[in-house]
């Protein structure tokens, strides 16, 4: 796979958030995941853990009140 931004390099590793092979030159690590260094997908990965909390939250409020009733 090459980079999607330099079609002549090789990808060292995959956007977590977008799915975009990069090359050394256009990734940067942010908590453990690998994203595009001049995007805002790093901005969205921190939004998608955001939503993971409350959607696991509120799954487990339903079956909360399911078991209760």
């Amino acid at each position: 796979m090459k980079c999607y931004n330099h079609h002549d390099r090789d990808a060292f590793g995959i956007c977590k958030s977008c799915g975009k092979g990069l090359c050394l030159e256009c990734l940067k690590e942010k908590n453990g995941a690998i994203v595009c260094k001049k995007n805002a997908c790093s901005s969205r990965l921190g939004r998608g853990r955001i939503w993971s909390i409350l959607t696991v939250v509120l799954l487990s409020i339903i079956v909360l009140l399911t078991v209760i009733d």
